[in-house]
């Protein structure tokens, strides 16, 4: 079943995608020619065009974002599979890559053979219809691409209570970890922080409209401010409970010690049981700080809640927890 669900993921995040955008791609460079040499790229609200480009551009924009977009989505997504991971997770990035793909195809070669012939300027495309109809074939596509692939959904196993630390009923202990970010995702959070702050600032000095500045400016801030915050987090285990608190001081987490009812240590995958890394919800229901795939501390609370934090040693961790709230309990 896996080896299924991994061929047709690449087909529908992959193959397809390559297919259709090398298409518009070859549609729009047949009609380079009879092109004006400045084409609208931009539309406001109200349907008119507001921007406008070099009529090469719109083919390049169309090969990198109509197969750049898809293929980052499928990459992330694809060495999971391979090793075995399961959850819709996979279906999803698989079915979006799809209709990603075939929205920005359509949408591109759309406006741009509506503009063969004109002067540029002159260009008389409604924006909206062109929408539309676009986003009504990424839908469809998108349906088809998740139909096609095998549900393969993973059911995480009920993990078993750690065993209590051998510690005496007056000794204190501390347990004291860092969990951080896996390096390729600490790397790309960085990446994408630093481009975006340089683009802030070359839309200030370039004389972008205010708006579109400032626009990039909020994005830019809070890119960077989600990642200082989520990049990694300092987790203590002692007698009060467990305490999950980022290095930026915010956001914090912790599980009273009165309200544990069981911990245990587990494996998780971040793509395949929670969809991703950061702060994420898993299907089940268990809320966790996510931020690579292995050993974790998962937390059951008395209200039936479950808590999961990804740290190294995360045995002891649950031993440690376990032992207070059996103490706490009188057991």
């Amino acid at each position: 079943m896996n080896a299924v669900a991994v061929r047709r993921f690449v087909v529908v995040a992959m193959v397809y995608p390559a297919i259709v955008v090398a298409a518009a791609v070859t549609a729009q460079l047949i009609l380079l020619p009879s092109m004006p040499s400045t084409v609208a790229v931009h539309w406001n609200a109200a349907g008119v065009a507001d921007g406008f480009a070099p009529a090469w551009l719109p083919p390049v924009l169309t090969a990198a974002l109509g197969y750049g977009v898809p293929l980052l989505m499928a990459l992330t997504s694809l060495s999971g599979l391979r090793r075995g991971d399961r959850g819709p997770t996979y279906r999803f990035m698989g079915a979006m890559a799809a209709a990603v793909s075939t929205l920005i195809a359509m949408l591109m070669t759309w406006t741009y053979a509506a503009q063969a012939g004109t002067t540029g300027h002159d260009a008389t495309v409604s924006i909206w219809p062109v929408l539309v109809v676009s986003f009504a074939a990424a839908v469809v596509i998108g349906v088809i691409a998740w139909s096609v692939q095998p549900a393969n959904r993973r059911e995480p196993a009920v993990p078993a209570p750690a065993q209590p630390l051998d510690l005496a009923a007056h000794e204190q202990a501390v347990w004291l970890r860092t969990a951080t970010l896996r390096s390729a995702g600490a790397i790309a959070i960085t990446a994408i922080s630093i481009v975006l702050v340089l683009v802030a600032v070359g839309c200030w000095f370039a004389g972008a409209p205010v708006e579109v500045a400032w626009v990039v400016t909020g994005v830019a801030v809070l890119v960077a401010a989600i990642a200082a915050m989520t990049v990694a987090f300092r987790v203590r285990v002692d007698a009060t409970g467990l305490h999950v608190v980022s290095v930026a001081g915010l956001p914090r987490f912790a599980v009273p010690i009165a309200d544990v009812a069981s911990a245990s240590a587990v494996e998780v995958t971040a793509m395949g049981e929670f969809g991703g890394w950061g702060l994420r919800k898993a299907l089940d229901g268990r809320f966790g700080v996510i931020l690579r795939s292995g050993p974790a501390l998962e937390v059951a609370r008395r209200d039936g809640r479950r808590f999961v934090v990804t740290v190294d040693d995360a045995t002891t961790a649950a031993g440690l927890l376990e032992t207070f709230a059996q103490r706490r309990a009188g057991g």
